[in-house]
């Protein structure tokens, strides 16, 4: 362990101190909400492409993109703080929906026999978006609810052995 100038061996208070310092220095907020809506992009398409090739929709989808989201915004942000959890819940959200919408607006031009963009541009979305969030069931909100939860709790950095050593707050072998 290592001593402070006065010789004295510093506390586990104020290597907690140092240690949160340092992981607040490296967090990247701007670098977290990129990689969280880039992952929400892509599990938006995800969930479109699943709900539209199965004609159904799967709960599990909306929990595995919370999961990603959190994990894009974790490794992106290594972040600690509460902001890290709420950008992963909120674009973890927002994937969902926007899912959700994609999907319809597919499935429209699929029955219409027009492309996605033709089916996108002779959609009104304040009409559509609305009709769409009426059609939620319960079971519908509680799977949001444990995707959004995923995103916001997989968001934060987790400390590694390595880290946890070097700022000396492992604990210490008492072998005899």
């Amino acid at each position: 362990m290592e001593t402070t100038e006065s010789g004295a061996n510093p506390t586990r208070e104020s290597l907690m101190l140092v240690l949160n310092v340092k992981l607040l220095r490296e967090q990247n907020l701007p670098l977290g909400i990129l990689a969280g809506a880039v992952a929400a992009l892509i599990g938006a398409l995800l969930w479109m492409g699943i709900t539209v090739a199965t004609g159904m929709e799967f709960g599990l989808v909306a929990i595995a993109i919370g999961a990603g989201v959190g994990y894009a915004v974790r490794f992106a942000g290594k972040g600690v703080t509460k902001t890290f959890g709420i950008v992963g819940a909120v674009c973890t959200l927002l994937s969902c929906v926007a899912g959700e919408i994609l999907s319809v607006i597919q499935m429209v031009a699929n029955a219409d026999g027009y492309s996605f963009f033709e089916a996108l541009s002779k959609t009104d979305l304040s009409i559509a978006i609305p009709k769409i969030l009426e059609s939620f069931s319960v079971i519908t909100y509680v799977i949001y609810g444990i995707g959004i939860y995923e995103g916001y709790k997989f968001s934060f950095r987790k400390l590694t052995p390595q880290e946890i050593q070097e700022a000396g707050l492992a604990p210490t072998s008492t072998t005899p």
